[in-house]
């Protein structure tokens, strides 16, 4: 079924039916990076990808394979969480 279907059989401007569900897209896909967040944060005991360096830095975890892989992920993540907030802003 088409957005237009779907608009007309709710009585609903098309636009409206399209803002939220880019709203509500944004809004899941920020459920699912800051949840793969929180794992990650709780694995290294940290909140940022700042703390995590400093632990790392500090030899509070050691550097290997993994924790390097974790480390860009964490990084990734927070910068798409980030991109995320500001179109839900805008939105």
């Amino acid at each position: 079924m088409t957005i237009a279907a779907i608009a007309t059989k709710l009585n609903i401007p098309k636009a409206t039916i399209e803002k939220e569900s880019v709203r509500d897209f944004l809004e899941r896909r920020l459920l699912t990076v800051e949840t793969e967040l929180f794992l990650l944060a709780n694995k290294y005991g940290v909140r940022s990808i700042g703390e995590l360096d400093n632990k790392i830095k500090k030899g509070f975890i050691h550097e290997t394979s993994e924790s390097r892989e974790d480390f860009f992920k964490f990084d990734s993540l927070e910068a798409k969480r980030d991109t995320l907030y500001q179109l839900i802003k805008s939105s």
